[in-house]
Formats: structure tokens, C-alpha cells, sequence
């Protein structure tokens, strides 16, 4: 009870020390034909936020498939792998991490999930990485056919870490290739780890804890998993995992999905369905787990988890728009990121472009699945960091919760400037440990105890927003300082100031920017998603009639030849 005691109030400590997905690592050094873009990006979101940077020391990387790594609270970098090589924080191979499987060079391992990093139990220094040997035969094609654990200990080098074990052996079948998925165990500290036996209903269960991994069952479940390119995935929550595989031209495609319990680790409820048309694609579950997100290839859809027929909830929320960046930038694998957005990328060719799902929480097209809405600083083949749900606590109450751990939220959140109001902030809540109530304080003596609330600021200054979430077990605080000088808004894609007002307006919306577009088209959609005006616009301004529109929530979007905007407005 003394460590129990010790951890309790060492809260904020404790979370520093754990492992999280805040960095993602992006692109390519070895690319000479796209010189002009080459370099790592290192994606951080440590202020809730997106934040890019160019890195050009990373020695022998290129992502591609196979794309993972582990960080701390803060966004600094630890360990990181794209299927062939272990990295370390310092943009070098990890001493030991060299020729981790018997992938390609470039551009490295094909496979999703090939390559799985995770904390290990109540050690903050080791972490556990799980990795699967290729295979072939003409009978079976290419598979897995062995499952191998390594052990990095980060006290290793003055705090960069060494590989310690290697090539210890786990599993010895004819296994799926890549899909290596994992979901916290249901007492807040051990995790299961699952890999598909190929083209088959067998899942291998193993369990890691503070005495090591083991295999501890096989289940057989459901219809047959058929084995393909593409993601599997648990829900934020662990109630659900999905898994999406395109297999040929002959065969199609399939997405099945189970409930899980992560007492026992066990699915149940397989539910199976097959696309005709073979097209590569991603999942992602939202943040609040009721919604599963698809990507296949040229359109992405939605999936209403709460349904009586979750297939028959299918929604589409995106078709590809033909944009090419230089590429095409298509529809394909999917990841949440910690400010609770979801992005996408492209898989022909090197794009400079992510997708990104603003509000995946939000039904049918108010999610607002905004294509290439992330310009990247080098060009990304294919590729986007895999991860598991590193936010999630015991399952309070269930029969696994033996150790006396408690979900303690810990508050975390971003903010967005309004870019018609200049003091009007969107919050957004990104807290974790299941806290249930919220409470805003704006630092100008108003506060808010909405989730996601807006709030209008009095003028220009410097306030200190905090947000304290709770739940019966804690409370947590997160300040942070707003900063207000009015200016006139840039967007950044057009680069040149534009606006679209009154915002809330009434019975019509003016439309100006500054600067000349090619051929420029104003969209109007309401919450659904449905396109509720369209104009053409000429010399740079145009008034929009709205007087017959109900009142709501509405997205603009600006489109040229070569430039977008995107908005939003409010009708009362």
C-alpha cells in the first residue's frame, strides 16, 4: 500500500513518466528524386495542438507502412521504428536496433502494424517491441511466419536507450501480415496483444505484465478473417476492435468488426462485411468511441457503432475531390491523434497533403472530413504512425480490477481562434481517465461548464485559461495564457486575408478577399453536410442571400484552381 499511496500523489509525476504517441515521424532522407523535399517531419502535439518541423539528421529512415514510436507527455521523442530499424532520440539507429526483420530498406516494411512499441508494466525505463518475420510460399503468398519480442532498456546510454534482447521467439505459424494490435488490460497497467492466424477465425492472445509477454490462449471466432493490406484497431474505450483488409482483385475487400472485453480479452459479436470493389484503405474510431471511420481508396464512411445494423449506419462523408499534391491524394490509412482529430494518408506516390477529420465525434458530414487539409513540409509516402490507446485506465468495477488503481483525470485541451471573430475562442476538451464533469475558467470572471464551450473574449490581453476536470475519483487542472492582438486574418491556404461575415449572420453572408483567384466558387453546407449554396465569384466579392436558411451551424469553403478555405459561420 506505501507504492500505492506514493503513486496517488505523485499524480502529475506519473503521468510525465509514461509513454504516448505525442510525436509522429513522417517522410524520407533516402529519396533523391524528390530532393527538394527531402527530410523527416516530426508532427508533435504537445500543446493539444498540431505544431511541424523539418528534421534532416535522421541517418537511414524512411517511413513508409510500417511506422510507429513512443514518446513522453511533453513530445520529446524516445524510441521510434519503420519496420526495419529501431531509432533512438538523439535521430540515431538505437544501439542493437539495426536490421530489426528482414524487411527492405526502402521503403521499409509494406506492411501496417508490422511493428508494435509499447511501455513495459510498472518499469519506466524498458519498453517491449513486438515484430513478425516474413514469409512466402506459392500456396499461401506472403505471410508471417514467426512472432518475435525485443526489450529496449532507455537507462541504456546515457539515457538513449539500448536494445537488450532480441529475436526472442513468441509464435511459430503462418500468420497474418502486419495488423499487430494491442488495448490496455482491464486493471489500468498490463496489455493484450493480438495476432490473426492468416486467412483465418484464430486470434493469439498474449498478455504482457510486469513479469514479461506470454501466449496465454487462441481464440476461434466468428467467420474467417481474410488477410489483406490495410489497419486493425481498438476503440478508444476497448469495447470494439475493427479490422479492414483488401485482399484482390478476385476476392474484394472485408471489414469485421467484434465488441472485446478487456477482462478476459476475449471478442465476441464478429460481424463481417465484404466489398466487392478491391480498394486499399484505414479505420479510426472516434474519440467517444460511438463512431468507426473507413477509408477506401477514392471514399471514406461512417459507421454509427450504437446502431441496430452497424453496416446499414454506413455514411458517406468524403469522396475524393481529385486533387493531386503532386500525386493523387486518395483516401488510406487513418490514425486519432492526441488533440482529437483524425488524419489520413494518401497512397500513391509522395504527396505533401494529410486528410483530417475535425470533429469525429460528430455525426454524418458534421464531422467535417477536410481533404488535404494538412499541408506537410516534405512529401509522405504513404505512410502514418500506428498506435495503440495509451490514454486508458482500469475498467472500473469489473472483476480484473484488482490493483487498486483509479482513473485520476488528468485535464489536457486545445483552443482554436475563431477566423471571423477575433475574440471568439472554440475550446475543445482532450482530458483523460474518464473524467465526467467540466469546469472553464476564461481569467476575465467568466467561466463555463460545458465540455467543448465558446466563449467571447472583452478585448486584446493576456488571459490564463484553466480547465478542471473531474470525476469521483480526482480533479486535475491545466492553465494555460491566451494571448489577443487584433489583426486582420490570413488564412493560410489562400494566403491573402479573406472574410466571410456577419458571423452570426441573418439574412445574407458577404464574401471578400483581397487578392485575385483563379475561377474561385463559394460552398455553403449545413450540419449535415448538405451543400446549401453555391456561387461563383467575381472580382472578389459577393453577397449570399441565407434569409430562407434555418438557423444552425454552417461550414463554408472557398475553392480555386489552386487554393481552398474553409470555414465556419453561425445563423440565428
Amino acid at each position: 500500500m506505501k507504492f500505492l499511496a506514493f503513486y496517488f500523489c505523485c499524480l502529475p509525476l506519473w503521468v510525465c513518466a509514461q509513454k504516448f504517441d505525442n510525436t509522429w515521424l513522417l517522410g524520407n532522407l533516402n529519396d533523391t528524386i524528390l530532393s527538394n523535399n527531402r527530410g523527416i517531419q516530426v508532427l508533435t502535439f504537445q500543446e493539444g495542438h498540431l505544431e511541424m518541423a523539418q528534421n534532416t539528421q535522421l541517418y537511414r529512415f524512411n517511413f513508409a507502412e510500417t511506422n510507429t514510436s513512443l514518446s513522453d507527455s511533453s513530445g520529446n521523442i524516445l524510441s521510434y521504428s519503420n519496420g526495419v530499424h529501431i531509432g533512438d532520440a538523439g535521430w540515431k539507429i538505437m544501439d542493437g536496433g539495426d536490421s530489426l526483420t528482414n524487411a527492405y530498406e526502402w521503403p521499409g516494411e509494406i506492411y501496417t502494424q508490422w511493428v508494435v512499441m509499447l511501455p513495459f508494466p510498472d518499469n519506466p525505463t524498458l519498453q517491449m517491441v513486438l515484430y513478425e518475420q516474413e514469409g512466402f510460399s506459392p500456396e499461401i503468398s506472403f505471410h508471417a511466419t514467426k512472432l518475435y519480442y525485443a526489450l529496449i532498456d532507455m537507462a541504456q546510454n546515457q539515457g538513449l536507450g539500448a536494445m537488450v534482447e532480441r529475436d526472442q521467439l513468441l509464435i511459430e505459424d503462418t500468420l497474418a501480415v502486419g495488423k499487430i494490435s494491442s488495448v490496455k488490460h482491464a486493471n489500468g497497467r498490463d496489455w493484450w496483444v493480438f495476432v490473426n492466424e492468416k486467412n483465418s477465425n484464430h486470434y493469439y492472445r498474449l498478455l504482457l505484465s510486469p513479469q514479461g509477454i506470454e501466449v496465454v490462449g487462441n481464440q476461434a471466432i466468428g467467420a474467417t478473417v481474410w488477410d489483406g493490406v490495410g489497419q486493425s484497431v481498438f476503440s478508444p474505450n476497448g469495447a470494439y476492435f475493427a479490422v479492414y483488409g483488401t485482399v484482390s482483385v478476385n476476392v474484394g475487400a472485408y471489414l469485421d468488426l467484434y465488441d472485446f472485453d478487456r477482462c478476459s480479452g476475449l471478442f465476441s459479436n464478429h460481424r463481417q462485411f465484404h466489398f466487392p470493389e478491391r480498394n486499399w484503405g484505414g479505420l479510426a474510431f472516434s474519440p467517444n468511441s460511438r463512431h468507426l471511420y473507413l477509408n477506401r481508396y477514392t471514399k471514406a464512411f461512417q459507421y454509427d457503432l450504437q446502431a441496430q445494423d452497424v453496416f446499414q449506419s454506413q455514411t458517406l462523408v468524403a469522396e475524393y475531390d481529385g486533387f493531386q499534391n503532386p500525386f493523387n491524394t486518395t483516401f488510406y490509412n487513418m490514425q486519432l491523434a492526441p488533440d482529437g482529430k483524425i488524419y489520413s494518408s494518401t497512397p500513391e506516390g509522395s504527396t505533401n497533403s494529410l486528410h483530417v477529420i475535425h470533429f469525429p465525434d460528430e455525426p454524418g458530414m458534421a464531422c467535417h472530413y477536410q481533404q488535404h487539409g494538412i499541408q506537410l513540409l516534405t512529401r509522405n509516402s504513404w505512410s502514418l504512425p500506428t498506435f495503440p490507446h495509451f490514454r486508458l485506465g482500469p475498467l472500473d468495477g469489473s472483476s480484473c480490477d484488482t490493483l487498486g488503481l483509479d482513473n485520476r483525470p488528468v485535464a489536457f485541451w486545445r483552443s482554436e481562434k475563431d477566423t471571423l471573430e477575433p475574440l471568439l475562442v472554440h475550446f475543445h476538451d482532450l482530458s483523460y481517465y474518464e473524467p465526467d464533469t467540466w469546469l472553464w475558467d476564461f481569467g476575465d470572471g467568466f467561466s463555463s461548464t460545458e465540455r467543448h464551450p465558446e466563449h467571447i473574449f472583452p478585448g486584446p490581453g493576456v488571459y490564463e485559461v484553466c480547465l478542471t476536470a473531474s470525476n469521483s475519483d480526482a480533479s486535475h487542472t491545466l492553465c494555460r495564457m491566451i494571448t489577443f492582438t487584433i489583426t486582420k486574418t490570413v488564412h493560410a491556404n489562400l494566403g491573402i486575408p479573406v472574410s466571410v461575415g456577419p458571423n452570426p449572420f441573418r439574412d445574407y453572408l458577404l464574401v471578400a478577399f483581397s487578392a485575385p483567384l483563379e475561377s474561385p466558387v463559394f460552398h455553403l453546407y449545413d450540419q449535415t453536410g448538405r451543400l446549401v449554396r453555391r456561387q461563383t465569384l467575381i472580382d472578389g466579392n459577393a453577397k449570399i442571400e441565407t434569409y430562407d436558411l434555418p438557423n444552425g451551424v454552417y461550414f463554408w469553403e472557398i475553392k480555386s484552381v489552386f487554393d481552398h478555405a474553409t470555414g465556419r459561420v453561425l445563423k440565428q
